[in-house]
């Protein structure tokens, strides 16, 4: 599932991301604008980290989690919520 950080709370990792394919790839904030979802992630206290883009995570929530897993070690990412783009609707957190 592609996705992308669009704001970066942390440092240094605007514009992290995964291809479709899985593969570690670097892409702009504007690229993430033509990914349907938005999601957050958060260390272990609730601090926010990362925001950003991603597929379709109601149709895919096992590679919703790829974001999640991709940032679980070297920033010790916990938690991810999520919502659709451009709805005025409330965060949901992503739960197996």
């Amino acid at each position: 599932m592609r996705w992308i950080i669009t704001t970066d709370h942390w440092g240094n990792c605007l514009g992290l991301g995964e291809a479709a394919d899985g593969a570690p790839a670097r892409g702009t904030p504007d690229q993430g604008d033509a990914l349907p979802m938005e999601f957050r992630l958060y260390d272990a206290s609730g601090a926010l980290l990362f925001e950003g883009r991603c597929g379709d995570i109601d149709a895919d929530w096992w590679h919703g989690y790829e974001p999640l897993h991709y940032l679980w070690n070297a920033f010790r990412c916990r938690r991810l919520s999520y919502r659709r783009a451009g709805a005025n609707q409330p965060w949901r957190w992503l739960r197996p």
